[in-house]
Parts: structure tokens; sequence; C-alpha cells
């Protein structure tokens, strides 16, 4: 048995995205009205949605279509979680990576690394920066590597700037307080 007309119409999808969008859509467009359970056409229908469009609602259809018909197509994982961070939606961010966590042939140090950006955006500075070190641990690619390692200095800059920020709270209150001292 060989490799469908639809496989291969996904496959070149796939090879034109994201720098020829028009043809992509196209392809996408055909093998999704022949196959309607092609988990791969739904998820890359839905990363053009939401990264080309911006249309957020129908990105996250297209990404739900895909868990629907296939919960093992690992890479809807990492793009639906990282579209319920942009969006703010971080509880069912978290319940998206930990249910993808458990599936086989995951990229696990991908979606750490969404956990760390997940506590980057709750302010819970360290524990962004642990989950930034586990995914350089887990992964096998010197440029994610080289990313978390901007993202660990990005965090760092951050509680550096929340430990001035605190500070100079703490001595506006003391002024305010020799202030009122003197004046009693």
């Amino acid at each position: 048995m060989g490799i469908s007309t639809y496989e291969v119409m996904y496959i070149q999808a796939l090879d034109n995205y994201p720098y020829n969008v028009e043809e992509c859509i196209e392809k996408l467009q055909y093998v999704i009205a022949g196959d309607d359970e092609h988990a791969g056409a739904h998820c890359l229908m839905g990363r053009i949605y939401e990264e080309q469009l911006k249309d957020f609602k129908q990105a996250e259809y297209y990404y739900r279509m895909t868990l629907y018909l296939d919960r093992d197509y690992t890479p809807v994982y990492s793009q639906f979680a990282g579209l319920l961070i942009n969006l703010k939606r971080f509880k069912e961010a978290e319940t998206i990576i930990d249910i993808g966590m458990k599936v086989p042939g995951i990229d696990e140090a991908s979606l750490i690394y969404l956990k760390g950006l997940l506590y980057e955006k709750y302010e819970m500075y360290a524990t962004a920066i642990q989950y930034y070190t586990d995914a350089k641990k887990l992964c096998f690619n010197n440029y994610f590597m080289d990313d978390m390692d901007g993202h660990i200095k990005r965090v760092k800059d951050k509680k550096d700037l929340e430990k001035k920020s605190d500070k100079n709270k703490s001595d506006k209150k003391k002024e305010k307080k020799k202030k009122s001292e003197k004046s009693s």
C-alpha cells in the first residue's frame, strides 16, 4: 500500500508553509474535502488561522478538531497550548500540556518550555527558570538550547527589575514615614 494522494497533498501543503500560504491553503482544502479526518491537515489549518489570519477562534476550532480526530498527533499539543497561553487561558493551557506529556513520541522539551512560559506569565520567575533549565536537559537541538538560555536571561532580568521595584517602594515608604515624623 502506497502513500495516498491526500498524504502527498498534505506533505506539499506542509512544505509550502509559511512561504507560500495561498498554495498551502489550496492543498489543505483539497485534503480536508477528501479526507475530513486528516489530523495533520486540521492542525496546519489551525496554524494558518492562528499565525497568518489572527483568527484565534478558528485556530482553536481546528486544534480541537485535531485532538478529536487523533489524540496522538503530537504537534497539536504545543501549538494549542501556545495559543491558549497567548489568549491568557493559562489553566486550559496547563491541562493541554499535561495531557500532551503522556503522548508517546511527544517533544517533551517544547512542552516543558511552555510550562516555563506559563510560570513566567504567573510571575513565578524561579519556577520558570527551572522549567527552562529542564527543557534544555530534554532537548537535542543547539538552537533550542540557545533559545532557552535567552529565556532564562530574560527571566533573570525580570527578577532584577522586580527587586529594584520592591526596593524603590520600600525607600518611598521610609521617606514618607520620616516626613510624617518630622511634621509631628
